[in-house]
């Protein structure tokens, strides 16, 4: 982890090598700052640019904090409601003479069941990963079907896709053409989903985010920055 001082403060940000980047590029979100810069960029270059967006940087990450504070940590206790797509739905737990735990969805409501003997202080760590592993079975069910609108304008379709727990990006583009996607993003609605994987699906064509990627993409989302600000407003709360 790399740091530089504005101020008082201490801003801590991770840096990226990559032979797809022709600029460099600056973002912050939920994980923090993120450098993604071409391999011959100098550091002492890099730095700079740093410093001269540091403000931006602050401010970004202080809306981000205001955000998280609004998260409510889930309990995974009966009567709670736990996203996915954008909407809400009623969790109900119950407890039986049974040595495993589940996790469905049924009848409109999240159903649980676990062994008598586990405490309610203990459900969220049972209960959490079963959730998260829901989310992306279904995830994955959901991105093959919603893609198809995308893939069939950008006549280029992804190698395969995967969901996973990605620590800096709501989603990626490898060079052999697979997408990977934040499983937290299935917990935003359909809108803020669909630019994700336009976003992901445009870079099978050109990895790079100049004039011709950003035209790409709004051929494929006219209103692309309306759903991108969305993400970057909301982002923070999309967690459990």
């Amino acid at each position: 982890m790399l740091f530089i001082r504005f101020g008082n403060q201490e801003i801590p940000y991770t840096l990226t090598r990559s032979n797809r980047r022709k600029t460099l590029g600056i973002s912050v979100g939920q994980y923090g700052v993120s450098v993604v810069s071409p391999p011959n960029v100098p550091f002492d270059k890099i730095e700079s640019t740093l410093y001269k967006k540091a403000g931006w940087i602050v401010r970004q990450l202080t809306d981000l904090d205001e955000m998280k504070t609004a998260v409510q940590v889930r309990r995974f206790v009966s009567g709670e409601k736990l996203p996915y797509l954008g909407r809400n739905y009623r969790l109900k737990v119950i407890k039986a003479d049974t040595y495993t735990s589940s996790f469905r969805f049924y009848q409109g409501q999240f159903l649980a069941e676990l062994p008598k003997e586990i405490s309610v202080q203990n459900h969220r760590e049972v209960l959490l990963p079963l959730y998260i592993n829901w989310i992306k079975e279904r995830a994955l069910l959901y991105t093959r079907e919603r893609i198809k609108r995308f893939t069939i304008k950008l006549q280029a379709e992804p190698i395969g896709i995967t969901i996973k727990d990605q620590e800096q990006r709501w989603g990626s583009c490898t060079p052999a053409g697979n997408i990977l996607l934040n499983w937290r993003i299935f917990l935003a609605p359909a809108s803020a989903i669909d630019y994700v994987l336009a976003h992901e699906l445009v870079h099978l064509k050109i990895m790079n985010h100049s004039k011709e990627y950003w035209e790409t993409l709004r051929m494929l989302l006219p209103d692309y920055e309306k759903r991108k600000e969305w993400l970057r407003m909301n982002g923070g709360t999309l967690d459990i």
